[in-house]
C-alpha cells in the first residue's frame, strides 16, 4: 500500500509554543507505516510592520520530532511581512525546497486568515488547523478546517466559516510517567498546593489566581507557578504572599510533569481566556481539579467541565479554593472527573486516530 504523504508547514515550527507543539505532536504520532511526513519549518525571523518576536527554534523540539520519524526540512526566511494581509515570507528559499505535487495533504497550524504560503498552494488539499478565533480562509482547496473547541467553532462559523468543513479535534498532550515532584525539595509534604503554568507573556497575565490565593493563604497551603510573566512575581511580592514559589519556564516535558505532580489543584488564569489550552489538558492528565475564571474566550469552561469551576471574580475564586481544601467529597469527585475528561476527550492516541480518519477521508 502506498503511504499517504503529508507536508506540515509552519513558520517557526520547531519552537516551544502551543501551536508548534500541537503540530509536532500530530506529525510525530502519525503511524509511519501508513504516513510519510515532511515538516517544513524556519527559525524565528523579524516581523516587518510589527514589534512581535516569534519564539525561536528549540533544539529539544527538533530532536523530539526527528526521533519520531518525521523528516524535518529547514527553510530560510529573512522576514515576515505583516504589512501585507497574507503575511508573506521575505527572502525565502521555500519554493526551491517544496513541491506540492509530491504530497497528498498539506497540514497547517495558523490564525485562520489567507496566509503565505498556503494561498499559493492551489492543487493539493489542505487540512487547516486554526488556533485563533474569528478569522476565516475560504480557499477552495481547503478540504477540512480543524477547530480545537466548540467555543472556537462557533466564532469561526460566525465569521463566515463553512460549517460543512468544520471538524473539532482538541489539542493532544503527552503523558510522561513519573512520580517525581517538588514537595520534598520545597518542604511541602503536608501542604495543599495550588499552581499553574504559562508562557512568559505579560499580555496574558491574569491577577485573579493570586488575588484569590491571598484570601486563603495559610501555613497549610502553597502556590507554585512555572513560567509566566514577571507580573506574577511582582504581584506576589506586592501582596506579601509567603508560600508562593516560582519555577523557570521550561520545554522539558519531564520537568513540566514534575511540576504538575506537586499540585493538588490547578489554579488557571489567563486574561484573554482559552480556545483549547494545553496547560489545562496537562492538568487534567494528572487528575487535577480545576479552577478558572471568565474571559473574552471561554474555551476553559468547555475544557474543565465537571472537573472544577469557572468563576466570575477573585472572591468566587477564593470560595472554590476553600471548597477544594475543606470539602473532601467535592474534591474527590473533581479528581475522578478530571481523569475521565482526559481519558475520554484529550487522550493523545484517540486524537491521533481522529486525524488518521480525517486524512483518509480527505484523500478519497
Amino acid at each position: 500500500m502506498n503511504k499517504i504523504k503529508v507536508a506540515f508547514i509552519k513558520f517557526g515550527g520547531m519552537a516551544n509554543g502551543g501551536t508548534e507543539k500541537y503540530l509536532q505532536t500530530i506529525s510525530s504520532y502519525l503511524p509511519k507505516d501508513e504516513f510519510e511526513v515532511d515538516f517544513y519549518y524556519c527559525d524565528s525571523a523579524p516581523y516587518i510592520g510589527a514589534d512581535f518576536v516569534h519564539l525561536d527554534t528549540d533544539q529539544s523540539r527538533v530532536e523530539y520530532t526527528k526521533s519520531h520519524g518525521v523528516n524535518l526540512i529547514k527553510v530560510n526566511v529573512g522576514a515576515k511581512d505583516v504589512t501585507k494581509p497574507t503575511h508573506d515570507w521575505v527572502d525565502t528559499n521555500f519554493w526551491e525546497l517544496f513541491d506540492e505535487s509530491k504530497y497528498d495533504i498539506i497540514q497547517t497550524g495558523r490564525a485562520g486568515h489567507p496566509e503565505y504560503p498556503f494561498y499559493l498552494i492551489k492543487n493539493t488539499p489542505i487540512v487547516d488547523s486554526i488556533h485563533l478565533a474569528g478569522m476565516v480562509d475560504n480557499n477552495s482547496n481547503i478540504a477540512k478546517t480543524v477547530l480545537i473547541s466548540e467555543d472556537q467553532k462557533s466564532k469561526w462559523i460566525a465569521a463566515g466559516g463553512d460549517p460543512s468543513r468544520a471538524v473539532i479535534i482538541p489539542v493532544p498532550v503527552e503523558i510522561v510517567g513519573s512520580d517525581e515532584s517538588y514537595r520534598e525539595e520545597f518542604g511541602w509534604e503536608d501542604k495543599f498546593v495550588f499552581g499553574m503554568h504559562q508562557r512568559d507573556d505579560y499580555n496574558i497575565f491574569s491577577p485573579m489566581p493570586l488575588e484569590a490565593y491571598d484570601e486563603i493563604e495559610s501555613d497549610d497551603t502553597a502556590f507554585l507557578i512555572l513560567g509566566g510573566s514577571s507580573n506574577y512575581r511582582k504581584q506576589a511580592k506586592d501582596l506579601g504572599l509567603k508560600n508562593v514559589r516560582f519555577l523557570d519556564t521550561t520545554s522539558n516535558i519531564s520537568l513540566i510533569h514534575k511540576f504538575l505532580n506537586t499540585l493538588d489543584v490547578y489554579a488557571h488564569g489567563r486574561s484573554d481566556g482559552e480556545q483549547c489550552s494545553s496547560s489545562i489538558i496537562e492538568g487534567l492528565s494528572h487528575s487535577l481539579p480545576m479552577i478558572s475564571h471568565t474571559a473574552p474566550s471561554m474555551g476553559q469552561l468547555e475544557q474543565i467541565g465537571n472537573a472544577g469551576k469557572v468563576v466570575n471574580n477573585y472572591s468566587e475564586y477564593a470560595d472554590v479554593m476553600r471548597s477544594m481544601i475543606d470539602d473532601k467529597k467535592y474534591y474527590g469527585e473533581c479528581v475522578i472527573n478530571a481523569s475521565k475528561r482526559y481519558n475520554e476527550v484529550y487522550n493523545v492516541k484517540a486524537i491521533i486516530e481522529r486525524y488518521c480518519e480525517l486524512y483518509r477521508e480527505v484523500i478519497k
